[in-house]
C-alpha cells in the first residue's frame, strides 16, 4: 500500500517538472513558489491524503479540499520576478492539477 510520504515526495518532483516545462524562463521562482505552497500546505495534504488512502475522503472530496488552499499559493517569487497576474494563476492551476492527479494516481 503506497503511503503518505512517497505522495509527498512525488509531489516535489511534480513541481520541478512543472517549473522545468512551463516556465523555463522563471524556473527558479516556480520552484520556490511551488516549494512554499507544498510547505504550507503539507500538513493538510498528508492529513487528507491518508483519509483518500482508506477510502473515507473521495478523490472529488480531496480534489474540493485541495482547490480551498488555492488561495494559500500566493506565488510571490512569481510575480516579484515580473511574470503576469494571468501565467501565475496559470501555474497555480496546473500545480493544484497535478496535486490532485498525483494524489490519485498514487494513494487510489
Amino acid at each position: 500500500m503506497p503511503d503518505v510520504d512517497a505522495f509527498l515526495d512525488a509531489l516535489r518532483d511534480e513541481v520541478t517538472e512543472l517549473a522545468r516545462t512551463h516556465l523555463q524562463e522563471m524556473q527558479e521562482a516556480a520552484l520556490e513558489d511551488g516549494e512554499a505552497f507544498l510547505n504550507q500546505t503539507q500538513d493538510d495534504l498528508k492529513r487528507w491524503g491518508r483519509l483518500l488512502e482508506q477510502g473515507e475522503l473521495s478523490r472529488e472530496e480531496f480534489e474540493s479540499l485541495v482547490r480551498g488552499q488555492k488561495d494559500m499559493a500566493e506565488m510571490a517569487a512569481l510575480k516579484q520576478a515580473g511574470l503576469a497576474a494571468v501565467r501565475a494563476e496559470q501555474f497555480r492551476d496546473a500545480l493544484i492539477d497535478r496535486i490532485v492527479g498525483t494524489a490519485s494516481r498514487i494513494l487510489l
